[in-house]
């Protein structure tokens, strides 16, 4: 009987042996568990449905858990089907025994899904409304989760990792704006998502290799990050500064900024360099609307044509100090035209300014030499300037800017002795050459009153002038444009732009050759141009002048055909598109006469 009690239980044992070394190794599969599995969660969890054909067990003897796996499960949240890849959870036998939960480490994968399924459901968990609104960017996007959890006593999750990739992404900034090609690795564990391989196109460029920390801490949001940045075409450009990127250029990136829980931004750091070229922030603040709060420094360094044409560092303490060696201002005009109209981006700003450039690049082979300027920039505009710099010995550039207490207008006077630097970039001063400069300008909220003259300056292969004395046929003055250039004694232009149009009192041209005068208008939202004018060759204001005693004679001629010969002419259209018609004159209007004798005045008077 001992014998037989002995063998049954080495028998038992054997039996228990091969069961936990078959468990252990192979596992078992069966149904017989489904029921129970499915109503526990459905008790627990009312709005997650779980279906699946069989379990299967692995035991882990040293654990003393059992690895349960799904066999071919299908799980619906809030009435979505998620496509499961698999899952599967451990349970630990010892707290089963216990009657406690003993599910742990569930894992769970999912195929790719299409995130417009997930959005409705995602939108209601969500308390961000700055999250919600960026949600509903995404017009385009695949998705894959894997993810392991805990339930606590309640059944409620906890111990959440989430990792899973982003593919084929479209978010939607604006309008205007958007990132497409969107492709990432990613991870949310313990409050922090860490991005991989983050891949995407914006605009002209396309990062690369992207890796990021997002964390949360104190009510805000922390993002570290390094990319790679390809531009994928020529002559992209950065505001103010002449920077073009060429296709191909690859820019390194790194940044360091915090969100707090009003939406303000902190750049603590923000570098994008590559082999020539360098640009770092420090301490930026933006405000939810973009605009800048305040800022400690930015440096910025760059090549054009393997030449170094921007190297100066701007600081924020007392004053604002801007000094370097060297700034390439020469889309500096164009970019404050462009911009005139556009949200103020430096309106949170009040303060003095001090500029300090050893040298200053134009768009013409004319630089300036010591640019100093102090001046107040409040609410973000400049309000009061003094600029002194210098071309060359004894030709200078003067700026002053200041407010009129009465009117509370804005008076800016420009004087300089080389006058192609401030105009080259605008069309209608194209071929110009010398000449010195005298620009004064009053501004009072939408409408500007301005007067620009330049004297002794010469117009050589100028198109738009060729054309038109092309067409009025006046070779000698066509063929003299063409080599040494058309020399002229005074221009002088009177114009008033309120919002987006511009009234052309004057625009009066008078020279040893030729004189002219126009007026118009400009529909800058439009973009038409119009003028009139009359053109009279120099012989004709010479005989003019001669005959001022007799000045009804002059205007209409003592015998048919003795009146005096000059040209009437009209330019309108598209600024790309422009039509000049032409037409013989043998009358002067009185304004005209008045125009030049007033001119012959101060030069007889000089």
């Amino acid at each position: 009987m001992k014998k037989f009690l002995i063998s049954l239980t080495l028998l038992i044992l054997l039996i228990i042996s091969i069961l936990i070394l078959y468990l252990s190794f192979y596992g078992y599969q069966t149904d017989r568990f489904n029921k129970i599995i499915k109503s526990e969660i459905e008790k627990n969890q009312k709005i997650i449905n779980l279906d699946f054909k069989k379990t299967s067990f692995l035991l882990d003897i040293k654990k003393i858990n059992l690895l349960v796996k799904f066999i071919d499960p299908k799980i619906e949240y809030k009435s979505i089907e998620i496509p499961i890849k698999s899952l599967k959870a451990n349970l630990d036998l010892v707290l089963l025994i216990k009657n406690e939960v003993g599910i742990r480490d569930v894992e769970l994968e999912t195929n790719y899904l299409d995130i417009d399924l997930l959005k409705p459901q995602i939108s209601d968990s969500l308390t961000s409304k700055l999250i919600k609104s960026n949600l509903k960017k995404i017009e385009k996007a695949k998705v894959k989760f894997k993810s392991s959890f805990n339930f606590d006593e309640k059944y409620k999750i906890k111990d959440l990792i989430i990792s899973g990739n982003i593919k084929n992404t479209i978010f939607k900034i604006n309008l205007e704006n958007k990132i497409s090609s969107l492709n990432s690795n990613f991870l949310f564990k313990d409050n922090e998502i860490e991005i991989n391989g983050l891949d995407f196109d914006y605009k002209n460029i396309r990062l690369q290799n992207g890796v990021f920390n997002i964390s949360n801490k104190k009510n805000s949001k922390f993002l570290k990050g390094k990319s790679k940045i390809l531009i994928k075409n020529d002559h992209e450009k950065i505001p103010i500064i002449k920077k073009k990127f060429i296709k191909g250029d690859v820019f390194f990136l790194n940044t360091n900024l915090e969100i707090n829980k009003n939406v303000n931004i902190k750049i603590k750091n923000l570098t994008l360099k590559d082999s020539e070229n360098f640009f770092q922030i420090d301490n930026v603040s933006l405000n939810k609307k973009f605009e800048l709060n305040d800022f400690k420094k930015i440096k910025v360094k760059t090549k054009d044509n393997n030449k170094v044409n921007n190297d100066f560092i701007i600081e924020n303490k007392k004053n604002i100090k801007i000094k370097g060696s060297v700034f390439d201002a020469s889309i500096l005009l164009e970019e404050i035209d462009n911009n005139k109209n556009e949200n103020n981006f430096l309106k949170k700003i009040t303060k003095n300014i001090e500029i300090d450039f050893n040298e200053v690049m134009t768009s013409t082979d004319i630089p300036l030499n010591n640019f100093r300027l102090v001046g107040l920039i409040k609410k973000g505009s400049l309000e009061k300037i003094s600029a002194k710099s210098e071309f060359s010995n004894d030709r200078f550039l003067d700026i002053s800017l200041k407010k009129e207490k009465k009117t509370n207008s804005s008076v800016l006077e420009i004087y300089s002795d080389e006058a192609k630097p401030l105009i080259n970039g605008y069309e209608f001063f194209e071929g110009l050459e010398g000449g010195n400069l005298f620009f004064t300008s009053k501004t009072n909220k939408n409408k500007n009153s301005s007067n620009l003259e330049i004297e002794n300056f010469k117009l050589n292969q100028a198109p738009g002038f060729a054309k038109l004395l092309s067409l009025a046929d006046l070779k000698g003055l066509t063929d003299a444009l063409k080599g040494e250039g058309i020399s002229f004694d005074k221009l002088s232009i009177v114009y008033q732009i309120e919002n987006e149009w511009m009234d052309i009192k004057e625009i009066f041209l008078i020279g040893p050759s030729i004189s002219i005068l126009v007026e118009g208008y400009f529909d800058k939202k439009k973009n038409i141009l119009s003028l009139r004018g009359t053109l009279i060759p120099a012989k004709t204001l010479n005989s003019l002048v001669s005959k001022i005693p007799i000045l009804g004679d002059i205007l209409i001629g003592k015998k048919t055909g003795d009146g005096l010969f000059g040209i009437s002419f009209k330019i309108k259209g598209p600024t790309n598109n422009l039509k000049t018609t032409v037409n013989p004159v043998k009358t002067l209007t009185p304004r005209f006469i008045t125009r030049t004798l007033e001119e012959y005045k101060k030069k007889e008077a000089r």
